[in-house]
């Protein structure tokens, strides 16, 4: 089966394209948890992940039906300095000339984020917090030898049968029921709270999406690419807030769930 000139359009783009650091998304994380100091841990992610899907620039790139990116390029590597960040300080300055995964980074952004980013993460990290409670024995063994992984990479599902918008429906309603005076309902109450925060993330991360399309659309020339973009708005407005009636949009939310697991997690 031959592609299409549009899918290889985009492959020559990805296969020819070194890929590029942002630091965006780790200074959004990082100026949002420096607002909440004090809180609760779960709402403390929850908002800066929110706070993220509202401040993240949003891209819509040439020949792209299925939208979303983690920063400014195509082709986007993101910082997670809340897992871990040490290694990024002993490495990034060879990211460009490295033989495996090479990355582009400019002088101004190590500068930045060695001045700015690092700093509120040391000590914080869960790298930190995890080599902490082990021997220096274990260490020998485990880290950095293959054997144990201490980054964190987890599985997202996918919510097809609720959407976002379901999802945040019963975490309202079980709020509604708790008891904030007893210690478990506070507890489940700051859980429920979070999920609220991340639903509305993911969604206001989708919906600006469909903002950038119309945005697009009105300056568009080309009348194919102009209704290319218009159907990318109308599919942002329904997912992942609602559940998927076609391909499309099932494709489109997809992608949004896993972009939204990239963005809270480590990529």
């Amino acid at each position: 089966m031959s592609i299409t000139d549009r899918v290889e359009r985009i492959r020559l783009n990805y296969v020819n394209s070194k890929p590029a650091i942002s630091y965006e998304r780790a200074r959004i994380w990082t100026e949002s948890h420096k607002r909440t100091e004090g809180q609760p841990v779960a709402i403390r992610r929850a908002q800066a992940f929110y706070d993220t899907c509202n401040e993240l620039c949003v891209n819509i790139f040439p020949d792209e039906l299925i939208v979303g990116c983690t920063g400014e390029f195509r082709k986007c590597g993101i910082l997670t300095p809340e897992f871990s960040w040490t290694w990024v300080d002993r490495e990034m300055d060879t990211f460009a000339t490295r033989a495996q995964d090479p990355y582009e980074m400019t002088d101004e952004q190590r500068a930045f984020v060695r001045k700015e980013i690092f700093p509120y993460w040391e000590h914080k990290s869960l790298e930190e917090a995890f080599l902490a409670q082990i021997s220096e024995e274990t260490k020998r063994v485990a880290v950095d030898t293959g054997f144990v992984d201490t980054d964190s990479k987890w599985r997202q599902a996918v919510l097809f049968k609720k959407g976002f918008g379901g999802i945040k429906k019963e975490a309202e309603a079980y709020l509604a029921e708790l008891d904030a005076t007893s210690l478990e309902g506070a507890e489940k109450m700051e859980f429920y709270r979070s999920i609220v925060l991340v639903c509305d993330g993911i969604i206001r991360l989708a919906n600006r999406y469909g903002e950038k399309a119309r945005e697009m659309a009105a300056e568009e020339a080309d009348e194919t690419r102009k209704a290319e973009l218009l159907q990318i708005a109308e599919i942002c407005d329904v997912v992942p807030e609602n559940p998927p009636k076609s391909f499309r949009e099932a494709m489109q939310f997809m992608w949004f769930t896993q972009l939204g697991g990239i963005l809270s997690e480590n990529p």
